[in-house]
């Protein structure tokens, strides 16, 4: 049985993948920041058996403490890199300061816990490495310059590490997707949301459980590395 170490775990979309990756035979490692008491609530009543760990990822001693507890937990085969932070800005009134910290949750998070994972992975010739992106990292809208830009440096990085460890049976890559019915989607006014969604050809906002098929997909993938899944109803097409 593969173990998964999801970060951002108490997000929307990932508790709509939680409960459907659980279902297909994965045991599950969760971290989340703050979100700790909430998560294990919706796991108990989804009847969902994980372990749950609050670390905040921008912290590099909280990041050794989670590969420790990870480790206390038999390991981990599959890092999901979730954790990220909306943020929306125009590009004149986005400082330094502000630009920084969003890099450090989008970005260096996952740079943090996938240089903490990768030699256990190494040293069992096994590994599967997956970020979560956006369709904005392609398609930006107005005040997402920070946000794309954050996405679009965890592309590039997911990329490298996948010429890295190639010859170690790991795999590294990023899923792209666009507007979800979970989590931050909430966020964005109606009238926004209106606005997007006749930006989608396909003419409504996704299923957020079906990227625990993509998860899957890419776990089970030998030869799949390097690459961006994107699944955004066509909104953006490479």
């Amino acid at each position: 049985m593969r173990r998964i170490l999801i970060t951002g775990a108490g997000g929307g979309v990932a508790k709509a993948v939680i409960p459907e990756l659980a279902s297909k035979g994965y045991e599950l490692l969760l971290t989340t920041r703050s979100r700790g008491a909430e998560l294990e609530a919706f796991l108990k009543q989804n009847g969902v058996s994980a372990h749950v760990f609050e670390a905040d990822l921008t912290q590099d001693a909280e990041v050794k403490d989670l590969v420790k507890w990870a480790v206390e937990h038999g390991g981990v085969d599959v890092l999901i890199n979730n954790a990220g932070v909306a943020h929306a800005a125009a590009a004149w009134k986005l400082d330094g300061a502000e630009m920084h910290q969003i890099m450090e949750v989008n970005f260096f998070s996952a740079v943090r816990c996938t240089a903490a994972f990768l030699p256990a992975m190494r040293a069992q010739n096994w590994g599967r490495i997956i970020s979560v992106s956006s369709v904005v990292a392609h398609k930006p809208s107005f005040g997402t310059s920070g946000y794309s830009a954050s996405k679009s440096a965890l592309e590039g990085y997911m990329r490298g590490v996948a010429v890295d460890v190639a010859n170690k049976g790991i795999t590294a890559n990023t899923i792209a997707y666009g507007y979800m019915e979970a989590g931050m989607l909430y966020d964005v006014p109606n009238s926004i949301l209106d606005e997007v969604k006749q930006g989608i050809p396909m003419g409504e906002f996704g299923r957020a459980a079906q990227i625990a098929d993509l998860f899957h997909m890419l776990i089970q993938s030998e030869y799949t590395t390097g690459q961006t899944l994107h699944v955004n109803g066509g909104q953006w097409m490479p």
